[in-house]
């Protein structure tokens, strides 16, 4: 597989609405997302039934997933139902939008959790491209979101906690790639010479060793010579399971 380049990761950082190409032109940049500049306030209203979440472009490669994306605001979703793995390995959710009755499937690896409890500040000013998704949560890490989605499948939670973990695609050991648009390089001073390279290929060493006590979820992933000790999972893509 072509891996991409450390310059392609730092410049098609989907906060940055515009890139620089060559020869000198600002071109509109295709990985930009809307989310990754908004904030998102508390909620009033307890997600014990309707969850926000918010998605990534890539779910418009189904024409019908077209009204999931709202220039980066959230959506209320209900009825989460648990629909197995796809081709890729990842875990998928099926669910309703707002009083609607059309079921949606989306794989977690293009969609975001905002828990009710939780305040997310994407503003430039607040935080850095590195943290993007550190305030962000996954329905697979949520706790109100795995209750929901054992009980409309008829699990115990201690039994669907173990069956989604048994899926779970980034287990220690898992090859990874940065995926890009949403991994953003450690880049130190003086490695300009490497930003043409290909940016190495990762292993998952396991959850990160930062305690999250709102349940999102987070790896240590070493890519080449350096160890990240806090990745969202939407910041990698699988090469293979283990």
């Amino acid at each position: 597989m072509t891996l991409p380049t450390w310059a392609r990761l730092r410049d098609y950082h989907c906060t940055s609405a515009r890139v620089s190409t060559k020869p000198s032109r600002r071109e509109n940049n295709p990985y930009y997302e809307d989310f990754s500049c908004r904030r998102y306030n508390y909620s009033p209203v307890l997600d014990r039934v309707q969850f926000r979440l918010v998605f990534l472009k890539e779910v418009l490669s189904e024409p019908h997933n077209k009204t999931l994306i709202r220039n980066g605001r959230f959506i209320w979703c209900s009825n989460l139902q648990y629909e197995g793995r796809d081709e890729q390995g990842y875990r998928k959710v099926s669910f309703t939008v707002d009083k609607g009755q059309k079921r949606f499937v989306v794989a977690e690896n293009n969609m975001l959790c905002v828990p009710s409890n939780i305040f997310i500040n994407n503003n430039q000013y607040f935080r850095t491209k590195d943290k993007t998704f550190s305030a962000f949560s996954s329905v697979f890490s949520y706790k109100n979101c795995v209750s929901s989605m054992a009980k409309s499948g008829g699990y115990t939670t201690a039994d669907f906690n173990e069956l989604i973990s048994e899926h779970n695609p980034f287990k220690p050991g898992a090859l990874v790639s940065p995926r890009v648009g949403y991994f953003f390089p450690d880049l130190k001073p003086g490695m300009e010479e490497v930003l043409e390279d290909e940016h190495p290929y990762g292993i998952i060493l396991g959850p990160s060793f930062l305690d999250d006590f709102i349940g999102r979820e987070f790896y240590r992933a070493r890519f080449g010579s350096t160890t990240y000790e806090r990745v969202h999972p939407i910041q990698l893509e699988i090469i293979n399971e283990v």
